[in-house]
Parts: structure tokens; C-alpha cells; sequence
């Protein structure tokens, strides 16, 4: 499920580092399951790393945002 960046804006950053760490475990199932050559979902690793990507720009943005 992709996450629109407007919705990740309202997360904490706790809920945040939350999502990483869901995410990250979720790629790790999927390229298993991809290994084995049983998943027909391997789209879903691009979509999970777009969104661990999205989630780490909103980090750093507000990160640089308490800095100034």
C-alpha cells in the first residue's frame, strides 16, 4: 500500500521510524518469498522502497525544518 506523501506528513516521527522498520521487514519477506519463486507480487518491493523513500525525505525535511 502506497502512502501519499500529504498523509505521511501528519505521522510523528515515532510512527515514522515505526513504518521503516514494518517496511524494511516487509521487503525482506518478499525478496525471501521472490527466492524461492513462489511470489507473483514482485512489484511490491519497488512500491515498498518508494515509500521508505518518502518517508526518509519527510524525515530529513523536517529534521532541516527544527534546524533553522
Amino acid at each position: 500500500m502506497m502512502r501519499k506523501n500529504q498523509d505521511l506528513r501528519s505521522e510523528s516521527e515515532e510512527e515514522l521510524n515505526l513504518m521503516l522498520e514494518h517496511l524494511h521487514k516487509e521487503i525482506f519477506e518478499l525478496r525471501s518469498v521472490r527466492l524461492d519463486g513462489t511470489s507473483q507480487k514482485t512489484h511490491l518491493i519497488g512500491e515498498k522502497r518508494k515509500t521508505i523513500a518518502r518517508i526518509l525525505t519527510i524525515k530529513s525535511e523536517n529534521k532541516n525544518k527544527v534546524a533553522s
